[in-house]
């Protein structure tokens, strides 16, 4: 694309991420009906649509579904608030100027990992310079163990699409099933709690629970196939 156009897209991007998307940290609330993003349209791929710079819904989408996701994962990483979203920016950026050249055959998941994971080390390693200038014995730090980046895009990655399908179903299925189902699986509250608070019985919560899972299986598949054509 032109140069002009370009720079149009980059401060496009930065209008809508900074003005109409929020990032929250930790735990993802999920979005009511009102606010849910389109499961049930065609099903083009959402690849394909980023390719056409004048597809703003397809990018809106492309922005809501990992523009939190890139910000999770760079705060699990160390980061700050704002150093998080300022590499979710520059990320979107790098998706913008480079989505015309990837292909489609390879994984978009792991092609995302890269560039994020890439600005993420670039980052911190300019965090470590700086610091061994003020405190040279920082060279002897020893970072804490933890789940490697790849596990940790990988857990971020299917939680964000898990709760994209789960906010697909609102509307679909009862408050308390998904309630039940949400509390059940995510935020792992024993069964006698959940029964107490939304007073339901404990096989009512299993058969909520089978219910949701059988549902996402399904959105999952058409949500993959829907953005990618292939399951990546």
């Amino acid at each position: 694309m032109g140069w002009v156009r370009y720079m149009w897209r980059v401060r496009y991007m930065r209008r809508v991420c900074y003005d109409r998307f929020v990032c929250y940290e930790g735990r993802v609330p999920l979005p009511s009906c009102g606010v849910g993003l389109p499961m049930n349209e065609t099903r083009s791929s959402l690849l394909s649509r980023v390719r056409d710079f004048g597809d703003e819904a397809g990018w809106d989408e492309f922005y809501k579904l990992y523009r939190p996701l890139l910000i999770r994962y760079a705060r699990r990483r160390g980061l700050g608030t704002q150093d998080a979203e300022e590499i979710a920016h520059a990320c979107i950026e790098v998706v913008v100027s480079r989505i015309q050249d990837f292909q489609k055959q390879k994984s978009f998941r792991g092609w995302l990992h890269r560039i994020v994971d890439n600005k993420v080390k670039q980052h911190l390693e300019g965090r470590r310079r700086q610091r061994l200038v003020t405190d040279p014995a920082a060279l002897d730090d020893v970072q804490d163990a933890g789940p490697s980046p790849a596990e940790l895009w990988e857990r971020h990655w299917n939680r964000t699409h898990l709760l994209y399908c789960l906010a697909s179903l609102r509307g679909e299925l009862a408050d308390h099933t998904l309630a039940a189902f949400e509390r059940y699986v995510l935020d792992e509250v024993p069964v006698k709690k959940i029964a107490e608070d939304l007073a339901l019985t404990p096989n009512q919560i299993y058969v909520a629970k089978n219910r949701v899972m059988k549902r996402l299986r399904e959105r999952f598949e058409d949500l993959i196939d829907g953005m990618y054509g292939v399951i990546q």
